[in-house]
């Protein structure tokens, strides 16, 4: 990186920049939501939801054969994000399946299906849904239909 500011020729020096006083504007309002609801009870919230995902998963049997999830994200709170990641070996497949039932994961390779509930909106409901959709979609082979490769934000 050079020490001294050389701006780039023409359109193109605009695309790098400080943000403009009208695209942070709404910043604000984000802002006041997450005061008003607190960054503690958002972490909470956001744990136990991870928790109840994992804890779903196991007790429908989605861990065990004919499934076979694994769950990559620790078990301990301390330990763990706002995410969960289950892990399969038809991962960008069922990430695909699940995408088709209106369900948005984010796929890592090789095998992580992340699930992210936001705790400002996600309901408990919604996970439920999303677990039993994964069971579903094994169940009817659905993964089987969608294409193997993964997809690609254009």
């Amino acid at each position: 990186m050079l020490h001294a500011w050389q701006s780039a020729a023409g359109a193109g020096a605009w695309q790098i920049s400080t943000p403009s006083l009208l695209a942070t504007a709404p910043l604000r309002g984000s802002l006041r939501l997450f005061h008003e609801a607190g960054l503690d009870a958002l972490r909470a919230k956001s744990l136990a939801q991870t928790d109840y995902l994992a804890r779903l998963l196991e007790e429908i049997g989605l861990t065990e054969a004919p499934y076979h999830f694994a769950i990559g994200t620790p078990r301990q709170p301390e330990r763990r994000g706002g995410h969960l990641a289950v892990e399969h070996e038809q991962a960008p497949r069922i990430a695909r399946a699940l995408k088709a039932r209106g369900i948005i994961p984010d796929f890592r390779a090789p095998n992580v299906i992340r699930l992210a509930p936001v705790p400002l909106y996600t309901s408990f409901y919604e996970l439920c849904r999303t677990v039993r959709a994964l069971k579903e979609i094994i169940d009817r082979g659905e993964h089987l239909r969608v294409a193997a490769g993964r997809d690609l934000v254009a």
